[in-house]
């Protein structure tokens, strides 16, 4: 294949007047808009309206359930969803034993399993907090495994320094997505499981 530099150069300029073109429309349109709605026509400026159409390609739209919605309207849907795939169901169970933890740390002031004389009592009380979480998600009568719920009051809310440090990775990691707005932030619950290495986003 072989080509000239005008060609070149008469291709780009086909290109250039296109995106020109196509960057006064979107003016107009967003004129017409801040109008309607009573706002300065000019508070979005052309350059950065030239910005957005240049890098619309690689725009992604991202709705987020704030925690509030998340934990007083979960989508069952959902939910039934990542406790009937394989992959999913043992994030979905450490999900469900964290929103335990804190109900039984806002209920006796200290975190499961913290005393070790009191696991025994410990036990019992994170499983019905936990039956109380998965009653909230619409899934009443459902329980967890007794063994990863020992296993969580074993833990004590223990931060071993390897996994808290990936967790601060991660969290910083999103923290420049958003401040920077580039590239896509996670859309949903982190959680990780150090045990397998393995994370999963649960959008609920």
């Amino acid at each position: 294949m072989t080509s000239l530099t005008e060609y070149y150069v008469s291709l780009q300029k086909i290109y250039q007047a296109k995106a020109e073109s196509d960057c006064l429309a979107m003016e107009h349109r967003v004129k017409s808009i801040l109008k309607r709605i009573g706002r300065d026509p000019e508070s979005i400026s052309r350059a950065y309206i030239k910005t957005f159409c240049k890098n619309t390609r690689k725009l992604k739209v991202c709705r987020y359930r704030s925690m509030e919605e998340e934990f007083s309207s979960p989508v069952l849907s959902e939910v039934q969803k990542y406790f009937a795939d394989e992959d999913s169901c043992y994030a979905m169970n450490f999900y469900v034993l964290l929103r335990a933890v804190d109900r039984v740390a806002a209920s006796y002031s200290r975190l499961p399993g913290i005393f070790d004389s009191e696991i025994v009592e410990d036990v019992p009380r994170l499983k019905a907090a936990a039956v109380s979480v998965l009653s909230d998600m619409g899934l009443k009568g459902a329980s967890l495994s007794e063994d990863l719920v020992t296993e969580v009051c074993r833990f004590a809310g223990a931060e071993i320094h390897p996994v808290a440090a990936f967790i601060g990775g991660v969290a910083s990691q999103e923290v420049i997505k958003l401040v920077t707005k580039q590239f896509v932030p996670l859309n949903g619950t982190f959680i990780f499981n150090g045990i397998d290495l393995k994370s999963q986003v649960l959008a609920l």
